[in-house]
């Protein structure tokens, strides 16, 4: 090949190389990687790279290399039949099990997609399996010694029966037709190499006819180039349409409506009859061929590409050219694979042939039947090398293989070296390989070998560690043991296009690091070149860190500082480099929420556990320990069973202190089960308190919750409360909410929970409900994304909440509304037009309201609301079991005042703590059909809602009115929007309307 410099225009896309000069194919683009791999005697595939300009991409090719020789010749192939059609993989396994064995192969030319008949010439040993359609079309020749030649078989093919000879318009071996207007007809000799049928689907006349062997050599039995075939005839069908093909014998077939002369005189042969069928060519090359098969385009003549007639289309394509010294080369470039192979144009791809030395060449199928294979010397059956762009092999009519029955011989001659081909970065090793080969290539024992690289390549070991050089370029190592040798073709890269960082344990990218004080992670940095994958090691780049981040080594090891702050990590190799930011910031984990069965602690004789659900004592969520205990003998313990994640080394909890003056402790285990008692927090408060306290070393698990008596009569039994215990890396009180935001298009949802602190949210701590009921999405951990498919929209108000709490219990919701599909009636006959009718309509739709009156309800929206009428519809809008709460006992002076038709929801309500009264006169009340006012509404609704929101401070102008006991509450609803003031009012003592309460209910859904 002719290697030629031509510098890039467009920020110096040559590599700069050194085994040969810069070169580039005018045909194809740039040279960027080359490779050789000897396959057998005279054989020997090639794979270059190219970089498109054009395109800004790449293109692969693949080719064999052959010198003729009698010990590896061309062999075409198609399947048991000539209509069949099989993968090249498939054809070389039919090969494989006559026991020869395949050094490479090609597909071959086009056939009609119809019915698999081949379109040219098809010539296997020696016998014409099918003829061209078209006088005009050119094969590809190959003779016995495996020299070959291009040309036009210009066939004449006839068939000489009574006494008249006629030519066989309809070909050999390709589906019959009509051609009437033809004077021979279409007529057709279809033999049993064709199907096993006729494949006819009209009516017609068939003559089954047997070969004739007379013994003198004079005639061949099967279709021959330049011999004729001498046939009996042993019937004549009138056939309606397929009949089978008798193994051995052939048919001469002619459609019914077809030339009315020559279906006469086929109708007049009697059994015994001769038939002979005459194959000639005026080009005598085609008389000795052995194997030929026929291409779509001639795009090589005389060593120049074909200036006219082909086709423009840019894809893949397969072709064979012929190089003035006989040497065959056996082509295919793929295509349509963006960041893979662009593919050519036909004239391109004929340019590249001449480029390679052809004179003479012959396009095959193209697209997506390109395919090409080969046996490597060290493997035993062909492979697929190349990558068909259908992303798997198609099925082809026919190939050409490369084949040898050559067997082992043990006599060593040369070496085999893998890989065979490498693209790395500057710096990079690969572990080279050489394995002797015998006179056949095949494996056999070698002797122990020294390497050697060509100037400037890099250096190589001598077990054959190679590790590249500094400078861009095509480079040769080579094995020897003196006497026999073998070569590795490899390319270096000193500037990459790309550096990615990933992590090594997990395989996935990395663009940011969140990490944990003192967290160590494994990084590899990955380059590529025109998007072509370099091998290289984390030592080939270089790694820097801001010095305050923790240190990072030369393997890609970070270990995180212990302190939190930010800063970055770059990567760089070759002037290229990559940087991203990293953040070292502590964290929470959450180590028991005192939700559920509190499974987790066990009652001992001086402690006992139990779920509290009374409000005051209850910080996150719904539930929380009540930890009683005897300390008279000094002290009381707990028992937990509490594993501590490796790593931590802060345990922190929530305790509501009881004042007592005495001791609160803990105690932890080891891996080795030595314990160690600490100190939590002295119990001299009443009310809730953060406590957070480093753990001992070495701590795995939080064995006993211990109370030490402090003295004082009085202090020696009682009760503390605990709540969300969790351990952390560093001392961090965590009191921020998740951020969570929710979007509906259609029936989609979309929701993100992001949170200030924890790097990722569990599945379990994000709920979606759609009208109050749960229900299930996807969640996406990694992200923060949750998606869902609702129900579809009807006519109906629907709302969807998701609620997120992170490790440390703080809760966050967000809420969208499914708006109806089609407008509807209100259900109330005085709610039409009011601005709250979908809320009413909603509680209508749920059943926690039917209004009052007859036929036509009314919701009576401006009314106030009564506090009986408010808790019957909260305990609704709760969904609760009523019944179980029938025999619950009121305290209630009033209770008698209470109506029937709320009874058991006021019963629910006390029992829950969510309803507890007012004190008048030293008597209790529930004032059941008095007014209720928003604060007290407002704090009825916040009791029904778990702790752990955030209570933002009030804005509203009168907010100074919010009584105490409704402060918090009314701050968690407005932060989460439910409740919204009018003119900056929030109007706590007023009373609350019908319409004001199905918005509140509707909202806190």
């Amino acid at each position: 090949m002719k290697h030629f410099i031509r510098r890039c225009a467009a920020a110096g896309l040559a590599l700069a190389l050194t085994v040969t000069a810069a070169s580039a194919s005018y045909a194809l683009g740039w040279d960027l990687h080359t490779g050789e791999v000897p396959l057998s005697q005279g054989a020997t595939l090639g794979k270059n790279i190219f970089w498109s300009d054009t395109y800004s991409d790449l293109r692969h090719e693949y080719y064999i290399s052959y010198s003729p020789n009698e010990n590896v010749v061309p062999t075409v192939a198609y399947g048991n039949k000539v209509l069949d059609r099989l993968t090249l993989s498939s054809m070389a396994k039919n090969l494989e099990n006559q026991g020869k064995r395949v050094v490479s192969g090609i597909n071959g030319d086009w056939y009609v997609l119809s019915t698999g008949s081949t379109v040219g010439l098809l010539v296997t040993d020696g016998v014409v399996r099918a003829t061209p359609y078209y006088n005009s079309s050119w094969a590809i020749g190959f003779n016995e010694d495996g020299t070959a030649f291009i040309g036009q078989p210009a066939l004449s093919t006839t068939v000489t029966f009574g006494g008249a000879t006629y030519k066989l318009s309809g070909a050999i071996n390709k589906v019959r037709k009509i051609t009437a207007s033809d004077t021979s007809g279409g007529l057709t000799l279809l033999t049993s190499d064709f199907a096993s049928t006729t494949q006819n689907t009209d009516p017609g006349v068939d003559v089954i006819l047997t070969p004739v062997d007379d013994g003198t050599g004079v005639y061949a039995t099967q279709p021959t180039i330049g011999k004729e075939v001498q046939y009996t005839v042993d019937q004549v069908l009138e056939s309606t349409g397929s009949i089978a093909i008798p193994e051995g014998k052939a048919v001469l077939t002619m459609n019914a409506k077809d030339n009315t002369d020559i279906l006469a005189k086929l109708r007049a042969l009697q059994p015994g009859d001769t038939v002979t069928l005459s194959i000639t060519s005026t080009d005598e090359r085609w008389n000795s061929v052995t194997q030929a098969l026929g291409g779509t385009y001639k795009i090589v003549t005389d060593g120049k590409v074909v200036s006219s007639g082909l086709p423009s289309e840019r894809t893949a394509w397969t072709a064979v050219g012929v190089k003035a010294d006989g040497t065959v080369i056996f082509y295919t470039l793929d295509g349509k694979q963006s960041g893979y192979s662009v593919g050519c144009t036909l004239s391109q791809a004929a340019q590249r042939l001449v480029e390679l030395g052809c004179v003479e060449a012959i396009a095959m199928d193209g697209g997506g039947s390109t395919t090409i294979g080969a046996t490597y010397p060290d493997t035993n059956g062909m492979q697929v090398v190349n990558r068909p762009s259908d992303g798997s092999q198609r099925s082809n009519s026919t190939a050409i293989f490369l084949t040898t029955t050559l067997q082992p011989t043990g006599e060593l001659d040369s070496y085999y070296v893998t890989p065979t081909d490498s693209m790395l970065l500057s710096g990079a090793t690969v572990q080279l390989s050489a394995t002797g080969l015998d006179t056949n290539y095949y494996p056999t024992t070698g002797n122990t070998v020294s390497w050697s690289v060509s100037d400037g390549g890099g250096t190589v070991n001598e077990s054959g560690l190679f590790t590249a050089g500094s400078k861009s370029g095509f480079y040769q190592v080579t094995a020897t043991d003196g006497e026999h040798s073998g070569t590795a073709y490899l390319t270096t890269v000193a500037t990459p296009d790309t550096i990615t960082i990933s992590n090594e344990s997990t395989g996935s990218k990395v663009t940011s690091l969140n990490l944990n004080p003192g967290q160590q992670i494994d990084l590899k940095a990955s380059a590529t070149y025109r998007t072509l994958a370099l091998t290289a090691q984390d030592t080939c780049f270089t790694w820097s860190m801001d010095a305050s981040l923790g240190t990072v080594d030369a393997n890609g090891v970070l270990t995180a500082s212990q302190n939190s702050g930010s800063g970055k990590l770059t990567v760089s190799a070759g002037g290229k480099s990559v940087t991203i930011p990293v953040t070292i910031a502590s964290h929470v984990k959450t180590l028991e929420t005192c939700e559920g069965n509190l499974s987790s602690f066990q009652n001992t004789n001086t402690a006992t556990a139990e779920a509290e659900t009374g409000l005051d004592f209850v910080h996150n969520g719904s539930q929380s320990l009540k930890l009683s205990y005897d300390a008279t003998s000094g002290s009381a313990s707990l028992s937990t069973s509490l594993s501590i994640p490796e790593g931590e080394s802060w345990l922190g909890m929530w305790v509501y202190g009881n004042g007592s003056g005495n001791t609160l402790m803990a105690t932890t285990a080891d891996q080795d089960g030595q314990t160690q008692q600490f100190l939590l927090t002295a119990l001299d408060f009443t009310g809730w308190k953060y406590v957070m306290v480093q753990l001992p070393t070495g701590a795995s698990s939080l064995s006993s919750l211990d109370v030490v008596y402090g003295g004082g009569a009085e202090r020696q039994i009682g009760s503390i409360w605990l709540d969300q215990l969790v351990t952390a890396n560093q001392q961090v009180t965590d009191n921020t909410a998740p951020t969570v935001s929710v979007s509906v298009e259609g029936t989609q949802l979309t929701a993100t929970v992001k949170d200030d602190l924890d790097q990722t949210i569990p599945q379990s701590n994000v709920t979606l409900t759609y009208d109050g009921k749960v229900l299930t999405g996807t969640w996406n951990e990694s992200t923060g994304t949750l998606t869902a498919t609702l129900p579809a929209a009807d006519s109906g108000y629907h709302r969807v909440t998701v609620t997120a709490s992170d490790a440390s219990g703080n809760l966050a919701r967000a809420s969208a509304d499914v708006k109806p599909s089609s407008s509807r009636t209100s259900p109330f006959g005085d709610m039409t037009g009011h601005w709250a009718e979908p809320y009413a309509t909603f509680l209508y739709d749920q059943g926690i309201s039917q209004g009052t009156g007859g036929a036509t309800p009314q919701y009576e929206p401006n009314k106030n609301i009564s506090r009986a009428e408010f808790f019957a519809l909260v305990a609704r809008w709760m969904d609760l079991d009523l019944e179980q709460y029938a025999n619950v006992e009121l305290p209630f002076a009033d209770a008698d005042s209470i109506p029937s038709w709320a009874l058991n929801e006021i019963k629910a309500m006390y029992s829950l703590g969510i309803l507890q009264g007012a004190s008048s006169g030293g008597q209790l009340l529930a004032n059941p059909m008095s007014t209720i006012t928003r604060a007290e509404a407002i704090t009825i609704l916040g009791r029904t809602q778990a702790k752990g929101y955030t209570a933002n401070d009030l804005t509203f102008d009168d907010a100074g009115q919010v009584p105490s006991w409704a402060l918090s509450y009314t701050q968690i609803l407005v932060t989460q929007g439910v409740v919204s003031g009018n003119n900056n009012l929030i109007r706590p003592s007023d009373s609350i309307t019908r319409g004001e309460v199905a918005k509140l209910l509707y909202a806190m859904l």
